[in-house]
């Protein structure tokens, strides 16, 4: 919970913004999450990231709080429901099996999967890596910080099978890849884990401030950043937004003009490849606790968040299906 409002006219301010990512997010006043309530399912911020539905909260109505509002039209869908309607939603097991049926391809291509971890549930948190870190290129990938944006994972996969089949791409960049980050919300169909946190504003520059998950991956991670720190060209978290396709990325002023220029020519060339993404982007310079901000400000590594729609039609007139999702992810390489 947040301090009380000043004046009214700041609260009206803090209302307008926004920093969210695939999320509406806003801070307001608790005399306005009723209202909200009526078109949407509120989620408010207790504390370290952690969010509660609106009727388990006490909320004060002169008191300012940071709340997460989803459509209640997309939110009600259950995994079994939603297939029948939309894209197939990319599941837990999937990404198991995903791994497991190409064992042989990523070991004939140097790379290994480990498990690191486990979540609050007991689901395995794996990571993708070189057995041997050599001193080249590399790529550091993210995948389903938030469970509920299955889309996602279908782009990594497409992009992964990409990696594991073109060697002179292989020759060129290493890889990094943390697949599934938030395993208990993939398999609940909801953007928390299982403490109710938001895993993409539970990172920190300090180990000790990592909560839940994001500490075995940060961990996991810190090893590689000490030995190819300097190698990492980009870094792209993968989620899913309410309703298209586009990068966040960070604002000209934000650290230097030569990354918002950087940033600006990943996004026109792979506008090229991918006809969805087109080139579009959002300016955002995020949350402290993001893994992108967290790479951008202590890592300084040149990081974006790649979003693509999450829930797409079975029926829909881009003719969008999973394997153009998958062309994505090769669009990606490209």
């Amino acid at each position: 919970m947040k301090n009380p409002s000043i004046i009214a006219l700041l609260s009206l301010f803090i209302t307008q913004y926004s920093l969210a990512e695939c999320v509406h997010e806003k801070s307001v006043l608790g005399s306005e999450l009723k209202t909200m309530a009526d078109s949407h399912i509120v989620y408010v911020e207790t504390n370290d990231s952690i969010y509660m539905p609106l009727s388990k909260v006490k909320v004060m109505a002169n008191m300012s709080y940071v709340v997460q509002l989803f459509e209640k039209k997309v939110r009600t869908k259950s995994a079994g429901d939603y297939n029948k309607k939309y894209i197939e939603y990319y599941s837990y097991a999937r990404m198991e099996k995903y791994l497991a049926d190409s064992k042989e391809q990523i070991v004939n291509a140097g790379l290994e999967t480990r498990i690191i971890g486990k979540s609050i549930r007991g689901r395995n948190l794996y990571a993708v890596t070189p057995v041997n870190l050599v001193k080249k290129k590399t790529i550091l990938m993210f995948g389903r910080h938030h469970g509920d944006e299955g889309t996602a994972n279908w782009i990594i996969e497409g992009f992964f099978n990409e990696y594991l089949t073109n060697s002179d791409f292989r020759n060129k960049y290493q890889l990094i890849l943390y697949p599934m980050i938030n395993p208990d919300g993939t398999e609940a169909k909801s953007r928390y884990n299982a403490n109710g946190r938001d895993l993409n504003r539970s990172w920190s520059k300090e180990r000790s401030g990592d909560k839940d998950e994001i500490k075995i991956i940060h961990a996991d991670l810190r090893k590689y950043m000490s030995k190819v720190k300097e190698n990492i060209v980009i870094a792209l978290d993968m989620h899913g937004s309410f309703t298209k396709d586009f990068i966040y990325r960070v604002k000209k002023n934000y650290v230097s003009t030569d990354l918002f220029y950087l940033q600006q020519d990943f996004i026109d060339e792979l506008g090229v490849y991918d006809p969805w993404q087109n080139r579009k982007f959002q300016l955002s310079n995020g949350d402290p606790g993001m893994a992108r901000i967290v790479l951008i400000n202590h890592y300084k590594k040149n990081a974006m968040t790649h979003e693509s729609i999450r829930d797409i039609p079975l029926r829909n007139n881009s003719g969008r299906t999973k394997e153009t999702l998958m062309d994505q992810g090769l669009a990606v390489t490209k």
